[in-house]
């Protein structure tokens, strides 16, 4: 049977597809796409074929989990940690590979090919201090503010903006809480910073 109503919960509706409707796993699927893709895209920083690479193997590994998945009344948070473990497996790997290649490449100016192919996605607001902004200006200043974060500090900010509990942040980053509450802490510091010193350009 399918769903399309709003009020059925994600436990019921893992259930309904592991009895056999796959519209109950479309339905889980069109709840959580949009939030599952924005986090990947700012964690890999809008690097289009590996946040599709990273978006399509998420699901892919939650289909082949959910036999074993055992429902806490948070599968968000469940859809998020396979989400970052594979993200930050691919980050490696970039980060090895760029190792390896950057001898060739002393003679390129890759950081100004990387912005001239990267068409910049404006953030999504859920990710902005500031919600009901119409300056797109600033709202373009409060994305580069946040993808110059470290990336545990951009990651816990991301995932906060999520709804996520600090409990489940700390599950993710497999972390302490007070570790995460410090994280926030230094992330909202360098962002007010990073802000003062657009405003000051600005105004």
């Amino acid at each position: 049977m399918e769903h399309s109503e709003k009020d059925i919960s994600d436990e019921d509706l893992i259930k309904g597809y592991l009895a056999g409707s796959s519209g109950d796993f479309e339905c889980l699927y069109a709840r959580y796409r949009k939030q599952l893709y924005a986090y990947l895209n700012a964690l890999l920083e809008q690097d289009r074929s590996r946040v599709d690479d990273v978006f399509q193997q998420t699901w892919l590994k939650v289909i082949d989990h959910l036999p074993r998945y055992r429902h806490q009344g948070m599968f968000l948070a469940y859809l998020m940690r396979i989400g970052h473990n594979l993200a930050m497996d691919v980050c490696r790997k970039k980060q090895t590979i760029e190792q390896y290649e950057r001898p060739y490449l002393s003679g390129m100016d890759t950081e100004e090919n990387r912005k001239k192919n990267d068409p910049g996605i404006v953030a999504d607001e859920r990710y902005m201090p500031g919600k009901n902004m119409d300056d797109n200006e600033l709202a373009t200043a409060i994305e580069k503010a946040v993808n110059h974060l470290k990336q545990e500090l951009k990651e816990v900010f991301l995932l906060r903006m999520e709804d996520l509990s600090f409990k489940e942040i700390a599950r993710i980053q497999n972390c302490s809480i007070n570790t995460v509450l410090a994280r926030m802490q230094y992330a909202l510091r360098n962002l007010r910073e990073s802000l003062k010193d657009w405003d000051k350009e600005n105004n």
